[in-house]
Parts: C-alpha cells; structure tokens; sequence
C-alpha cells in the first residue's frame, strides 16, 4: 500500500508566522471531482431502559462465541456495560461495575472487550487501565501516568469515545490521547499521545509526536479540541491520524514514530489558522469562538467492507461567538477509496441532529447517532449510511 503513498498528493502546508501563527491552506480546494456520496439506507434503534439515556459515551462492537454481533455502550449513570443484538437490537444483559471497594471503578470512560475474561476498562479519574471480567472483578491495574506531577507536559490524557476507541494489534493496547494545551516548543519532541500496553506483561510504552509543522513554532492551538487526535486502523495494521488542523492524514506503523502523508481533505475546507495570539494570555472567549469559526477536521474511520475511509469535517460557522452552540457546525463527510483518493463528500447536518462521535461501521454501512428534532429518548437510534454513485 505504501508505494500509492508517493503517488498522490504531497504536503499541503504553507505557513505564515505572524505572532506565530500558522496557516494550513487547503490547495486542493474547489479541484476536486464528486463521484460518490453517502445516502442513508437503513436505521437500527436499541430500546432503553429506564436508568439509560442517548448520547452514550462510549460504544463497540463484538462478535461472541457463537457468531452474533453484539453492540455494547457504555451507561455512566449506573456504571454499566450494556449489551445488545445488533441484527434484531434485543437486549441481552450488562455487566455493572462497583465504585466502591476493592473492585471499585470510579468513573468508567471508555473500554475494550478482549473477552469477557479480559475486559479493560480506562478509569478517568485515576487515569488508569483496569483490567475486569464480566462478574465485575478487578484482577490488574494499568497507570498510564507517572510520579510526576508535571507528567501531563508530556504524557497523554485521554478523552475516549466511539470515534477515538481503543485498538488491539499484535498483542497490544493502543490508546491514543492527547495534550489539552498547546504544546511549548521545547516538549513538542517529547510528548507522545499513545499509550502501548503489552497485554502479556502490562508494560506501558509511549508513542507518537504531534507534527511540527502543525503544532511547532509555538503555535497557539488552546481548548483541547484542536489538539484531539483521532485514529484509524488500515487493514495492513498501520495507524491512521486524523488532526483537527491538517487537510492530510498521518499514517504510521504501530511500532513506529515515523509519519508518512497523503491528503485526505475536502474539496470545501478552507484555510485553518491557529489563534493570533500568546496562549498564556488567551482568553476562553476567544478560544471558543475560534475553534466555532474554524473548519476544524475529526474522526477518520475505515471501512473493511467496503475498503474505504470516511473522514469527518466540521465547518466553521462564520461570526460565531463564545455562546454559539458548538452544534451548529455543519457535519460534512468525506469518502476516500483504500489508496485515500477522493470520492466526495456529503453535508449530513448539524450537531443538533447528529452526535457524530457514536459513529461506527458495520456490513450495513457507515452507522451516526441520530437526534433528530423529536429526541425520543426511550431509545438510541442509529441512522445507516451508504456510499452511492453520483449520476
């Protein structure tokens, strides 16, 4: 696959360092050509009970013993992992966790189903990998910090869900983070935003920088949500990484800290500008309202079944201002094929009707929590999208 890499194209940075600002120009812009775009095909909605709201937290899909394909979400209110029939949406059970004693789990954000023997769990407020089965036993702890209390300068913090999930390759746990604050020059080299656990032995190891011409120069990337960092996992075992401010995509081997970049960006992106300003003296005002003002661009998912890539962007909103909802900001998806050539890209709404951060692929197509205007909540309902040729 990597020989296609050389093949399309090349880096689309161009930098302006006024007051260290850089600007990411997207020079493909207006040049490309739409065959595909995505209609819906399909809907699944998961009965709820009475303790369970929309808009879990966190969701993944298994296959048991058996074959079925199980969908699993997270409820936070109750500590619990649901499971559900994903073919005729049945409840089956759920496995609730303690949050006290010597089984506790405080605050459960996100896990990954190795089996039901071995079940991991990141607990938030230790910032830890706890290890349980589905009785609810803790058997291992994982800390994913130090004894430092300057640790986050330079290891990750995590902010898990559905689109930034945890992955399993070659008997490892990768977990990807990221820095909350712009990152000061002289760590830029040193923070890694993925946590590798050897699920033989716990071992924790540290991977993978943000890239220079992004984040270097001082670049004043506050608020967190720029500096999210969204994975993707090829079918050849390569991590894929979506940046909120680069119209191309970085893919590297697990093991690796190498990059190597394709474009991977839309035809209607503009140029994404860090803030003109010192991130010490930035007020949350004017970190609001330039995140809203920006195309800023998201997940990156991979589609086995149809060996294709979708790529999330949300558009600015112009003249938005610190009390702008960030749901306005229009939802386009990209389609690429599996060598990240352009397909389209289709405009499914806005935040107010998609919680796209619960997306995820199945043999039925490309799945987004829907809102909707008439918010039914004794349900969570998927919409199903499938890529479709533009006559």
């Amino acid at each position: 696959m990597w020989k296609h890499f050389y093949l399309v194209y090349v880096t689309l940075f161009i930098f302006s360092c006024t007051h260290n600002t850089i600007q990411v120009v997207n020079e493909e812009k207006g040049k490309l050509t739409a065959t595909h775009e995505l209609v819906i095909n399909g809907e699944k909605k998961f009965y709820l009970d009475s303790v369970t709201a929309p808009f879990p937290p966190y969701t993944q899909m298994i296959t048991d013993s058996t074959g079925n394909n199980l969908f699993t979400f997270l409820n936070p209110y109750n500590n619990s992992i649901y499971f559900y029939n994903y073919t005729d949406t049945n409840y089956i059970n759920r496995i609730q966790y303690y949050r006290e004693g010597a089984n506790a789990i405080l605050k459960p954000a996100g896990y990954y189903i190795h089996n039901m023997d071995s079940i991991y769990i990141y607990n938030m407020p230790m910032t830890e990998i706890v290890l349980s089965n589905d009785a609810g036993m803790v058997n291992d702890k994982i800390s994913l910090r130090s004894n430092d209390p300057e640790w986050p300068l330079y290891l990750p913090q995590y902010l898990l869900s559905t689109v930034n999930p945890i992955y399993e390759i070659d008997r490892h746990l990768i977990i990807t983070g990221q820095s909350f604050f712009s990152i000061p020059e002289q760590n830029l080299s040193k923070f890694r935003f993925s946590a590798y656990i050897d699920i033989q032995n716990n071992q924790v190891n540290y991977s993978h920088t943000y890239p220079e011409e992004i984040y270097g120069k001082n670049s004043n990337w506050e608020g967190g949500l720029p500096t999210q960092v969204y994975p993707a996992l090829s079918p050849n075992g390569s991590l894929i990484y979506s940046f909120p401010a680069s119209h191309d995509l970085y893919i590297s081997d697990y093991d690796s800290n190498e990059y190597k970049k394709v474009y991977g960006g839309s035809n209607n992106a503009n140029t994404i500008r860090s803030i003109d300003r010192e991130a010490k003296n930035t007020p949350d005002e004017l970190v609001v309202a330039h995140y809203l003002q920006q195309d800023m661009y998201a997940a990156v998912l991979y589609d086995k079944f149809r060996d294709i890539y979708y790529r999330f962007l949300l558009k600015g909103v112009p003249g938005a201002t610190f009390s702008t909802p960030k749901e306005e900001k229009p939802i386009m998806i990209i389609i690429m094929d599996e060598n990240f050539n352009y397909l389209g890209e289709t405009n499914i709404g806005t935040g107010k009707e998609w919680n796209w951060n619960n997306s995820f692929i199945t043999r039925e197509g490309l799945n987004i929590e829907f809102i909707g205007d008439d918010l039914n909540e004794d349900y969570l309902t998927f919409k199903i999208f499938s890529m479709d040729s533009i006559n």
